[in-house]
């Protein structure tokens, strides 16, 4: 019901506000295929050993890092669909039966300010092109300063300790996997931060996703 409720909406504003591609201003997109050739794509590449491995899609600049910053700041989530579309066209998940996918919580006052949490909906096009449950395992219980102009360093520290668990049924099966959805991978202090609370609720095989890699501070 909810899956064409979305249908819906999106048709309406598709009529009322026709998709253009962020390159070309060509309707019908918002990255159109003359324009996809030129993203960036980056592989999948282990980080935080025996923690999790992580795979990302593109780099995070040009049209990715203009589409993101239009889904984060202008409220244009409807982005998000095209782009997990365009990402499972380009990267295969091979998870196992029992795994859930999961995702980086916003503070839940600096969510219902902006009304919506991108890495929340990327997890939810992820599950429904998967056909897998979305759950939510992770609460962020601080209001820690934005990881944006922060060194390494001090994007390590800034997220130390802001996560916990927040562990809900997540089937009959004992589950042991979990796939957690980010947004853009810049240093790896925030979901590396996650999978570790991940890890120490029970997890032992933790997968991170995100579309974009930024490859330089």
């Amino acid at each position: 019901m909810i899956a064409m409720l979305d249908k819906i909406k999106e048709g309406i504003l598709d009529v009322l506000m026709p998709k253009k591609c962020l390159g070309c201003g060509r309707e019908g997109q918002y990255i159109c295929n003359n324009c996809s050739v030129f993203l960036s794509e980056v592989n999948m590449f282990e980080v935080e050993p025996r923690t999790y491995e992580l795979m990302s899609v593109w780099e995070y600049e040009g049209l990715i890092e203009k589409a993101i910053w239009k889904i984060k700041y202008n409220g244009c989530y409807d982005i998000i669909g095209e782009l997990v579309e365009k990402a499972l066209e380009k990267v295969e998940i091979n998870l196992p039966d029992d795994a859930v996918i999961t995702y980086v919580p916003m503070y839940k006052k600096k969510e219902k300010k902006r009304g919506f949490n991108q890495s929340k909906i990327i997890a939810d096009k992820l599950g429904e092109k998967m056909n897998r449950p979305v759950v939510n395992l992770l609460e962020k219980t601080k209001d820690n300063r934005s990881q944006v102009g922060l060194n390494p360093q001090e994007r390590q520290e800034n997220v130390h300790n802001v996560f916990i668990s927040n562990m809900v049924e997540v089937g009959p099966r004992p589950c042991n996997t979990v796939l957690l959805v980010d947004d853009v991978y810049t240093t790896g202090a925030t979901i590396n931060e996650c999978a570790k609370v991940l890890r120490r609720a029970g997890f032992k095989n933790i997968y991170g996703f995100t579309l974009a890699r930024r490859m330089r501070l």
